[in-house]
């Protein structure tokens, strides 16, 4: 990784030097295109000392992307290698009389049925999910129905809701039976 980006510094301070063709013309087409090159400092010799901004945040953002990038990709290609070569994909045998096969064991891939039994959710599962969330919005559309039904009912025979029954409460219903005791004694 140092390698890669010592090798890319030096490309692009060939490629971009003041002294070198591509930057001459850059510089007679785009002035501001060199603007980011800074200072020039000659000494004895010929030797240039340039002055530039720090790239120190560019050199830590790529190592930093270097090293997650690896973090990710070695251990994940290391346990595709392992199930591909030790585990190898899933043969078709013939099924056992009663055994009603899993939902994840229709796969062949090891990974994906890893997958299938840890990551997804069951398929069928989720279908029951949906038919349970089907049958409370019918259960809850036919009240609305039913409750719509009785109130045209009660505009229509100019009814009264608060007439017609009385809520009971069950510690009304003991102190009634408390009071009918003491009554009778």
């Amino acid at each position: 990784m140092a390698v890669v980006s010592r090798l890319l510094l030096t490309t692009n301070r060939k490629l971009f030097h003041t002294n070198e063709l591509l930057g001459k013309l850059l510089r007679i087409n785009n002035n501001y295109a060199l603007q980011n090159q800074g200072t020039v400092r000659r000494m004895s010799e010929h030797r240039v000392m340039e002055v530039t901004a720090s790239r120190w945040q560019w050199h830590k953002t790529k190592d930093w992307l270097h090293f997650y990038t690896f973090m990710g990709i070695i251990p994940a290609g290391l346990l595709i290698f392992y199930c591909n070569v030790f585990i190898g994909p899933a043969t078709l045998e013939p099924i056992p009389e009663g055994y009603i096969p899993k939902q994840w064991e229709y796969y062949r891939h090891p990974i994906t049925r890893f997958l299938a039994r840890y990551v997804f959710p069951n398929t069928q599962m989720e279908y029951e999910k949906f038919l349970h969330k089907a049958k409370v919005a019918s259960n809850k559309s036919k009240l609305y129905l039913l409750r719509q039904k009785i109130m045209e009912d009660i505009q229509d025979h100019d009814d009264y809701r608060y007439w017609s029954f009385k809520e009971g409460f069950g510690k009304e219903i003991i102190n009634i039976k408390e009071s009918l005791k003491e009554f009778d004694m």
